[in-house]
């Protein structure tokens, strides 16, 4: 019998939808909601992760660390996080926003932009595509690089797409490596997660801390 298939992402989007109903919804779920909110200029998207996705989270936020451990880089992760711009009526929910330049910053539930200071990168997971166009989104907030994770909910979870992109202007450019981590490429990353899906985390991990330590 085959195994059966985990629970896929719900997502759900809400059309015509004020700046004001949406400040309202977020006092009404509070800062302990399961559902992940993506607002862009009157359409907000519901998103209800499902385990396969916080453990894709989990696993690239173990790699961002390992890295600027292993390199020496401050670093300030802050997840779960909303980031949110009420100037140009957009706020996302990331899986996660790392900080390089300023590592001092505390940590805090809502990044209020252009006041706050802007992430150095953003990591965002999606089994299920979006029903959003977010990269416009983070080129508005001046996002300077974004990872984006994408695959399918099940068997093959680990198996996804890693696509980098990089803020050139006000728009994104995809590349196959990282500016913030030089010579990481994404399929060093994707070897990674294959890494930790076949052997274990401390395993994947320490092979990791080797490529990094490798003379060039």
């Amino acid at each position: 019998m085959p195994k059966d298939r985990p629970p896929n992402e719900q997502r759900v989007v809400l059309p015509n939808v004020s700046w004001q109903q949406f400040e309202q919804l977020l006092i009404e779920l509070g800062t302990d909601r399961l559902v992940r909110l993506t607002y862009a200029r009157g359409k907000l998207e519901m998103m209800t992760p499902v385990a396969e996705h916080d453990r894709c989270h989990k696993l690239l936020e173990s790699l961002v660390l390992v890295l600027a451990d292993e390199l020496k880089r401050p670093i300030a992760a802050i997840a779960p996080v909303l980031l949110k711009s009420p100037d140009l009526l957009c706020a996302t929910e990331p899986d996660a926003c790392y900080y390089f330049s300023t590592p001092s910053l505390p940590h805090k539930p809502t990044i209020d932009l252009p006041s706050d200071p802007v992430p150095d990168l953003l990591i965002e997971v999606a089994l299920t595509p979006s029903k959003l166009d977010k990269l416009p989104l983070y080129a508005s907030l001046a996002i300077p690089e974004v990872w984006r994770y994408i695959t399918t909910a099940g068997e093959d979870v680990l198996k996804g797409k890693l696509l980098i992109y990089s803020l050139q202007g006000d728009r994104y450019l995809s590349q196959g490596h990282s500016s913030i981590f030089p010579g990481l490429e994404g399929d060093r990353i994707l070897e990674f997660l294959e890494h930790s899906d076949s052997m274990s985390l401390s395993a994947a991990l320490r092979l990791l801390r080797a490529w990094i330590q490798a003379p060039l």
